[in-house]
Order: C-alpha cells, then sequence, then structure tokens
C-alpha cells in the first residue's frame, strides 16, 4: 500500500498511526473523521480501548449495521488477537469501514502489525519533530493550508516561543487563524506577549548582541513566571556550542551544525570580536551552570545570570 505524513492521512480500509507525537496521531486522526463526515454525514465512530479488545471483537463492530451505514473503528494495537484478526480482515474488508489502529512503538503486538501489515494498509507516520526547521515548516503548512500569510520574522518568533510542545505550537497557530488576517511579528508579540519575551531564544539572542541588561530582564521574568531553568541552560548551552564549531570552521555548512541558512549568517554576526580562549571559557562556564542548575549549586538563579552576563560581555 502507501506511507504518508500525517498531513496527507486519509481513510482506507485499514489505517496504521506511527510514531510517538501523540499530537501529530490526533490531527491524523481528525482528518479521517473530516473526510468521512463529509462523504457519509451518518457516520458511526466506534472506539475500542485495548483494555476492552477481546479476540474476535474487530468483525463484530465492522459487521454492516441494518442501514448500511459508514463505520469508522479506532483501535490501539494492544489488543489480545488483534494482529491475527487485522491479517484475517484484510482478506475480505468490509465496504464501507474503515479501521485506523494507533501503533506507537516497534516492539510487541504493535510492531509486529506494523512490520508485517504495514504493506497491506497506508501507514501514517507522525514522529516527532525535533528540528527547527520541521517545526517551521509544520508552521509554514499550517498557515498555507489556512490560506494565511504569515511574515518570515512573525514565524521564526512563533516556533521559538512554542519549541517545546508540538501541541501548543498548533494551539497558537490556530489562535492566530481565527481572524483570517495576516499575522505579523506585532501580531505574535501581542498576542503570547509573555512567552514570546521570555523564551529561550530571545534570551539567548540578547545576551549574544551583548544586551546583558534585556538578557537579565528577560530571564528574570521568565523565571519569575516558571521558565525551565534547565531547558533554558540546555538552550544557552546548544548556541554556546554552535557559535564554538561554527568559529572552528566558519565555511560549515546549517545542516552540519543543525542549523538553519538564516541562524547560520546570524550566528556569524555574532562571532565579531570572540577569542578562541573567550569561546573555550564560555563552554566550561556552560558546562558548569547546567550542573549548577541540576542541582549542584543552592543558587541556580545567580549561576545563570552569570552564563548570561559572560555571553554578553565575550561578544
Amino acid at each position: 500500500m502507501s506511507s504518508v505524513q500525517w498531513y496527507e492521512a486519509r481513510p482506507d480500509s485499514l489505517v496504521l498511526i506511527t510514531g510517538n507525537e501523540t499530537y501529530l496521531a490526533s490531527r491524523a486522526v481528525a482528518s479521517i473523521k473530516s473526510e468521512l463526515r463529509g462523504a457519509h454525514p451518518e457516520l458511526e465512530i466506534i472506539e475500542i480501548e485495548d483494555s476492552v479488545y477481546t479476540p474476535g471483537a474487530l468483525f463484530d463492530f465492522a459487521s454492516p449495521s441494518l442501514f448500511m451505514e459508514a463505520k469508522l473503528l479506532l483501535l490501539g494495537s494492544g489488543g489480545e488477537g488483534l494482529f491475527d484478526d487485522l491479517t484475517r480482515y484484510l482478506e475480505e474488508p468490509v465496504e464501507g469501514v474503515s479501521v485506523v489502529v494507533r501503533c506507537t512503538n516497534l516492539v510487541g503486538q504493535s510492531g509486529k502489525i506494523r512490520k508485517e501489515l504495514g504493506k497491506r494498509a497506508t501507514t501514517v507516520s507522525c514522529e516527532e519533530l525535533k528540528r527547527d526547521s520541521d517545526k517551521v515548516d509544520f508552521v509554514r503548512r499550517e498557515f498555507q493550508a489556512a490560506g494565511v500569510k504569515i511574515a518570515p520574522d512573525a514565524l521564526k518568533a512563533l516556533v521559538g516561543a512554542f519549541t517545546s510542545d508540538i501541541g501548543e505550537l498548533g494551539a497558537a497557530c490556530s489562535q492566530l487563524l481565527t481572524s483570517g488576517q495576516p499575522v505579523s511579528l506585532d501580531t505574535v508579540e501581542g498576542t503570547f506577549g509573555g512567552r514570546v519575551e521570555t523564551n529561550a531564544f530571545k534570551i539567548a539572542d540578547a545576551a549574544l548582541a551583548g544586551n546583558a541588561t534585556d538578557a537579565i530582564r528577560l530571564f528574570r521574568h521568565g523565571f519569575a513566571t516558571g521558565i525551565d531553568s534547565v531547558a533554558l541552560v540546555a538552550a544557552l548551552s546548544m548556541r554556546i556550542r554552535q557559535l564554538a564549531r561554527l568559529f572552528n570552521d566558519r565555511s560549515a555548512s546549517g545542516a552540519s551544525l543543525g542549523m538553519q541558512p538564516w541562524q547560520i549568517e546570524k550566528a556569524r554576526k555574532e562571532l565579531a570580536g570572540w577569542q578562541e580562549t573567550d569561546l573555550a571559557r564560555l563552554v566550561q562556564l556552560a558546562a558548569t551552570t547546567d550542573a549548577d542548575v541540576k542541582g549542584a549549586s543552592r543558587d541556580p538563579e545567580y549561576s545563570i545570570e552569570r552564563l548570561l552576563l559572560a555571553m554578553a560581555r565575550a561578544n
């Protein structure tokens, strides 16, 4: 059969929703529901939990109803006997019935279903979006699908503000799309003000631009509103490591550093005036700060401010 991405999900006799990103899986299922409801207003949706599934239940639920209404069966992949039932079902699928199975991993029955039945089903990939470039593509696709324009700087700010949770990023896109109007940086900052202002990337940007006062102000505001210190230091350390690697190889590609082209250009500008010894000390300080926020210091806030000041002074 076929293998598609989450945003390409469509109904079929058997659809396997794979990958560990729950939000994207829910979007894939929602797309399938929407298409089926559009074609069959009387669609019957049946959700079957692993804990209540018994061998042969698939055939009971998939059997034609009195009025032959279309059906959508939503199942987990851990039900006892499900693999054997699906194998039998594929030999003679029921017309008007779409079976969707959520396969979350590659082991156990879930893995067996994916490996053995994947070639006979439509497989929908819902893998975690780890790279910033993937999240940028996600936002761009959301706006293109809605026919709404978003400015490049607004897109970057949005991704930076909600980088840790794709579900939150998706919800933020939906909120911005409600008006149907073009989205600018002012729109993003006006809608998600505190969230945008205190994200790790904006704090790092201020520090690396030499704006120690702004970096400390943004950090203190974020600290007071619950910013994750460990995640913040991880983000700061990543920026420092990227600068160090770029310093040693000014012609390095964005792909080799895990950076977008615009990030590479920005980093090259930030490297102006840096010395190798400064960067070496900064890398060491970042490692110390990471240990401090993980319990080595009683005052992690002070440790982070010390790192931000060093980042600003090194520029």
